[in-house]
């Protein structure tokens, strides 16, 4: 059934591509305008910006073929080819950080540099990690590591999946189905797959970062910097942008002294939208505040020894376009009729769509 809901327009923006969207709506300008975590700063945007530096998704999942593995992957440069490029930086750090004691801070580090790419775009790999997290290698070939781990880092098919026109429309299941816009989008990633314990215990933290000269991404959850932070779609367009450069140069263990009350506003802005007349909100400022408790600080948590996906970790299949939109709009709003990406995922390593 359709489900026509003016506010959708504001709900999106929580979904991970919001100014992703609006630039490929109204045009290459707009993407200063708005962030997420697909083209989510100033500096990591275009036109002027790198989007190999740009963190499109993170996922951390145990591994579906040896349960003693678990799988980190970072997707950058999105719509490879088209708004980014389909190679990494050669001076860049990209960066696996890992919390192995809930404290929010990184206890180790796994980092991965690339040379200039060759007449043919291939570049070699180095990675370095702890738990002889460790090899070399080129881009678009399987990578061996010391401890019996595998590294690649390519060209995929990108596996964010939702249906843009939809929310163009603002008009979600017409007709009882969806359309993906991200069908035979690209996106570079780095897979990597490790024994777990070379990750620390079951329970970790895990994120991802890239920096070059000051410029500086990160992210773990979907579109924390998307929606809270200033300039987010919530505040006005005079708020200051380079909170976005401060959330993205920040540290986990801060986010909540430093950014819990962007949280609780737009949460609390979002619910008042989403009540009606005569709707009890007693509730709703508790239900604001473990919200915020969940949202922050900003890190993808995971029991390697389960198999359950988001919020445990996150698997590439795992719809939180749904997740989220039930989460915001306090289930009013619970699918977008877009429910896999259009190409399946492979069943081994490294698992994303060519």
């Amino acid at each position: 059934m359709s489900k026509t809901i003016p506010l959708m327009r504001l709900w999106w923006a929580f979904i991970a591509i919001g100014a992703l969207v609006v630039a490929l709506a109204v045009g290459l300008p707009a993407l200063t305008a708005r962030g997420a975590d697909h083209l989510d700063a100033p500096g990591l945007t275009s036109p002027g910006g790198d989007g190999r530096l740009d963190i499109a998704d993170v996922y951390a999942f145990r591994s579906p073929t040896t349960q003693t593995n678990a799988v980190l992957i970072m997707t950058v440069n999105p719509l490879a080819g088209v708004l980014s490029p389909t190679t990494f930086h050669p001076k860049a750090k990209y960066e696996f950080l890992i919390d192995t004691n809930g404290n929010a801070k990184e206890d180790k580090k796994i980092k991965i540099e690339f040379s200039k790419p060759d007449k043919d775009g291939v570049q070699k790999v180095k990675v370095k990690g702890p738990g002889g997290i460790k090899g070399k290698g080129k881009t678009g070939e399987d990578i061996d590591l010391k401890n019996g781990g595998v590294l690649r880092a390519d060209l995929f098919d990108d596996p964010f999946f939702f249906d843009l026109p939809a929310f163009l429309a603002v008009d979600f299941c017409s007709g009882g189905s969806g359309s993906d816009f991200f069908a035979s989008r690209k996106i570079s990633a780095i897979v990597l797959e490790v024994p777990s314990s070379s990750l620390g215990p079951d329970d970790i933290g895990v994120w991802a970062r890239t920096h070059f000269k000051g410029r500086v991404d990160r992210m773990g959850r979907p579109a924390i910097n998307t929606v809270f932070i200033p300039n987010n779609p919530f505040e006005p367009v005079s708020s200051e942008p380079s909170q976005k450069n401060a959330f993205n140069t920040g540290k986990p263990k801060n986010d909540q002294r430093d950014f819990r009350a962007e949280i609780v506003d737009t949460l609390t802005f979002l619910f008042t939208l989403n009540d009606g007349a005569g709707d009890d909100t007693s509730d709703d400022a508790a239900a604001i505040q473990g919200l915020a408790d969940f949202l922050l600080p900003d890190i993808l948590t995971i029991d390697t020894s389960s198999s359950a996906g988001f919020p445990n970790g996150r698997q590439l299949a795992d719809d939180v376009i749904d997740a989220e939109l039930g989460l915001i709009t306090e289930g009013l709003i619970t699918t977008d009729c877009v429910d896999a990406n259009d190409v399946a995922f492979l069943g081994a390593f490294p698992y994303l769509a060519p």
